[in-house]
């Protein structure tokens, strides 16, 4: 169950322990233990015969390991549980509300992402091979500039160029035997910058260069379709979801190939 679609805490409990490994057996006891309270109060409260404290709720969100936004809903859930009137019931609706909001931004599904000022960024975003020699920086043991430059069939002096901006930057790091690694840092583009067009061109572009030589385990698709107003929204949220779980995999993944996904969902009229 996603966190930001329910309105129960304790929904989402239930759903939270049979996600965990052998479908939450034993889980429930950790929970108790790391409340410091008795097995029997976990029981009562996901029956709905007690509530947890604000104290305990908090302490239960950092055993579980959520996120700061995913803590901050958790928490205002277990408030608008524990509220005794409509008026203030209806005033914590209002945060829940500006919380799923906040949800629904990409910059909030992404890991943290590298501070670049204003003249950073637009040469970053210039052009593609600025990300792509990045992250191909931490492809292998033996990456250098020479073998960069062979890999994209670019100019030596380019790539010389672009790696002493990411280097003096800390988006790649130059070892002592001249081989090279990726920075500690991912990079994003919010949906308001300016940049973010050019972003989306440059690969775009190499998408398209891309298409006549697709591999079987690479993929192109794009369908025009109809479909009811109130579902433009909802397909808006599985791309969320899966943008979500996309960035969760690849950061836990061992670079060992540069891959691209463009994913584009918009209104023809």
């Amino acid at each position: 169950m996603n966190l930001f679609e329910s309105m129960n805490y304790r929904e989402f409990l239930e759903s939270f322990v049979k996600s965990q490994p052998r479908k939450g057996h034993g889980y429930k006891l950790k929970m108790a233990e790391a409340l410091r309270v008795h097995p029997t109060l976990i029981t009562q409260v996901l029956k709905g015969h007690k509530t947890f404290s604000m104290e305990q709720a908090y302490t239960l969100v950092q055993f579980m390991n959520l996120n700061d936004l995913e803590k901050d809903y958790f928490l205002t859930l277990v408030e608008w549980d524990r509220a005794g009137s409509s008026s203030l019931k209806k005033f914590i609706e209002s945060k829940l509300l500006k919380l799923r909001t906040e949800n629904e931004k990409v910059k909030n599904r992404v890991q943290t992402y590298a501070s670049m000022s204003e003249a950073d960024q637009a040469l970053f975003y210039s052009q593609w091979y600025y990300s792509a020699l990045r992250l191909s920086s931490g492809l292998g043991k033996n990456i250098t500039a020479e073998s960069l430059a062979e890999d994209f069939n670019l100019p030596p002096e380019l790539v010389q160029n672009v790696l002493q901006f990411l280097i003096s930057r800390g988006l790649v790091v130059e070892k002592d035997d001249k081989t090279l690694d990726r920075g500690p840092q991912n990079t994003f583009l919010p949906s308001d910058s300016p940049l973010v067009s050019r972003h989306h061109m440059n690969w775009r572009m190499k998408a398209l260069e891309r298409h006549p030589r697709l591999q079987t385990d690479e993929l192109a698709f794009s369908a025009p379709v109809t479909l009811a107003e109130s579902d433009i929204a909802e397909v808006k949220k599985m791309c969320l979801d899966f943008i979500q779980k996309l960035s969760k995999r690849v950061s836990q993944s061992s670079s060992e190939k540069l891959a691209c996904i463009n994913i584009d969902w918009f209104r023809v009229h």
